[in-house]
């Protein structure tokens, strides 16, 4: 029996055997986070540049008290405003589902099922550097080849435990593609602690090599160790990503392993007023593949919902940047 075949079954069970619930549906809230404004990167022009353009709806169905099944559904709209005028006019087919998940908090813990979703293992164990706009080193924004865990993940579904001394164990199975005789095409694990002050964290990634490119001879490994520590308006952090067996077209064996190491620190002050100062480095088996950066980010909050900043990304193989753009947040 497959795995969809055995989640299919229980669910079934689980239907059969509990006796008919009245589902309340609570008003959907809309949120969305805008950021914008001028991109420069090195060799190119000057634009006005869409960073981040999402909206989404969250909301509940109440099945019984204390029991709520949630959702949130979210677009990003950016790659269309960003392509409108060139590659494809209008930008109906860069329109990007970010969220599409559904989560059951219970007192044995958290189920979640995401077709579609940001990555809980990216967020927890990535997020104590992410303090930049445009900076932020995911694919869908701005690749910059030193960190392999995808920021985003389909056909996932998560179990949360529940915490314990500030401690929480989180397993994933990932279904990418149908027909390629694997179930779970990745699985992952992380052990997150998080006292409000001090964060740490430890996870593993596994895909398998079914779904890797052809010329990949092996399943690969992405493991990553963070710690994070917080004081006032002071975020400090570091993360270490150890890839092993990582696909590489140029390697003789179609694979190599590298580390990508990130530090970031972060201040924002009483009046809204903040800096950030970060370094990733990616340390390759070949050494044409690897590379460098240093960030910096300086910002001023308007109001609670608006900010303004201005940031660079100075890297050492790809071309740099400079960005200076507002958020808003509703």
């Amino acid at each position: 029996m497959t795995l969809r075949q055995t989640i299919l079954a229980a669910a079934v069970s689980a239907a059969v055997a509990t006796p008919a619930l009245a589902v309340e549906l609570d008003k959907p809230k809309a949120y969305g986070y805008l950021s914008a404004g001028a991109l420069k990167i090195e060799s190119n022009d000057a634009e006005a540049q869409a960073f981040e353009l999402e909206i989404g709806l969250q909301g509940k169905a109440v099945i019984e008290d204390g029991l709520n099944l949630h959702y949130a559904l979210e677009v990003d709209l950016a790659p269309a405003a960003n392509d409108a005028d060139h590659r494809s006019p209008g930008g109906e087919s860069e329109l990007h589902v970010k969220e599409a998940k559904f989560w059951l908090p219970t007192k044995y813990g958290i189920f979640v099922a995401a077709p579609r979703g940001t990555s809980g293992h990216w967020v927890e164990l990535y997020g104590p550097i992410n303090h930049y706009e445009y900076n932020e080193p995911h694919a869908e924004l701005n690749p910059d080849g030193i960190f392999a865990q995808p920021d985003r993940t389909s056909g996932t579904f998560a179990y949360h435990t529940p915490k314990f001394m500030n401690t929480k164990l989180v397993a994933a199975a990932i279904t990418l593609y149908n027909d390629n005789g694997q179930d779970a095409d990745g699985r992952s694990v992380r052990i997150v602690y998080d006292d409000g002050r001090l964060g740490m964290g430890i996870g593993t990634t596994m895909l398998m090599q079914e779904q890797l490119p052809p010329f990949a001879t092996d399943d690969y490994l992405i493991s990553v160790a963070s710690a994070q520590y917080r004081i006032g308006g002071l975020s400090l952090g570091a993360v270490w990503e150890r890839n092993d067996d990582s696909p590489y077209p140029f390697a003789p064996e179609g694979k190599a392993d590298f580390d990508a190491y990130g530090v970031s620190a972060s201040y924002v002050a009483d009046s809204g007023m903040g800096i950030a100062l970060g370094y990733k480095e990616k340390d390759h088996d070949f050494d044409a593949a690897d590379e460098n950066v240093y960030t910096l980010k300086v910002e001023q909050r308007i109001t609670p919902r608006v900010k303004v900043w201005a940031e660079t990304g100075q890297y050492d193989v790809l071309p740099s940047n400079y960005a200076v753009g507002f958020n808003l947040t509703f």
